[in-house]
């Protein structure tokens, strides 16, 4: 196709005829088949070298942060819960409010032990190098090394079930007796405790503002629409959570009290409160 254009333009008249200008000369320039030079051995050669250097250095890029990585020592089973690492699942709310549930009451044994299943006791130990990426407070209990070394932690998802658990729980006052004597005894710091996880959810709730859409649907025997709280959600396991959870337990049982205490064989930084600020002092 390109010569039969090029040779249009010498077939039909000369430059003079019709005006052959300096833009048509460039055209037919760019129309032209290209004439390549024979490139001498070494312009050959040099490509490839470069390419085999970039090779190399990717290659040893490669092997830094696989060692980077082996090196920090974080188990796997911390990975898929740090940040955006966490795997995602679908799930279909049961909102129906006379569905039967194991974690509905009225209370029972049963009911008991379905909440005691999803609410582990005791608190963890993770890795250094875990507790870096957390930016928590500097000053963040640890563990003696004859249980293991680590930091003291516990996954706020577990928390809040126990938040839930103990809002549910103060609705029950004649079947759990004993929290129900607590509260009347020692009402303040009852009172504090339910107020932390009420206040606790709230913020979380707000955090995820769930953009969950619930439509309506007509009920029988009923004149204005119906919330349909079966909804469809994006979920982490929680079940992954007490996996993990268990595998990283603190054994109390190392501990004479059954639990950690103040070390007397050290100074710490000790607060009034548990501290807002990661880098504060006191």
């Amino acid at each position: 196709m390109v010569q039969k254009v090029e040779q249009n333009f010498h077939l039909v008249g000369s430059e003079s005829d019709f005006g052959y200008s300096p833009s048509d000369r460039l055209l037919e320039e760019h129309l032209r088949p290209t004439r390549y030079r024979r490139c001498p051995p070494w312009e050959r050669i040099v490509p490839w070298i470069l390419h085999l250097l970039l090779l190399c250095t990717s290659f040893a890029f490669f092997i830094s942060g696989f060692n980077t990585r082996k090196n920090l020592q974080c188990p796997d089973t911390w990975l898929p819960l740090i940040g955006n690492h966490a795997p995602i699942h679908t799930v279909r709310f049961n909102g129906t409010f006379d569905r039967s549930s194991p974690f509905k009451g009225p209370p029972s044994k049963t009911v008991d032990e379905a909440w005691d299943a999803i609410l582990p006791l005791g608190a963890m130990s993770i890795p250094e190098n875990v507790f870096q990426k957390l930016n928590a407070s500097k000053y963040s209990a640890e563990v003696p090394p004859k249980a293991g070394g680590g930091r003291l932690a516990l996954f706020e998802g577990i928390h809040l079930i126990h938040c839930v658990k103990t809002l549910w729980m103060a609705t029950y006052p004649n079947y759990y007796t004993e929290e129900h004597k607590y509260s009347q005894e020692h009402h303040e710091e009852w009172r504090a405790h339910i107020d932390h996880c009420a206040d606790m959810l709230r913020q979380k709730l707000m955090c995820d503002a769930d953009p969950t859409l619930i439509t309506y649907n007509w009920i029988k025997n009923h004149y204005a629409p119906h919330p349909n709280f079966n909804t469809q959600h994006k979920c982490r396991s929680y079940d992954r959570l007490l996996e993990v959870q268990l595998q990283h337990k603190v054994d109390g049982s190392r501990f004479r009290n059954g639990w950690i205490l103040r070390p007397k064989d050290r100074p710490v930084v000790e607060f009034d409160e548990p501290p807002f600020d990661p880098n504060a002092d006191r």
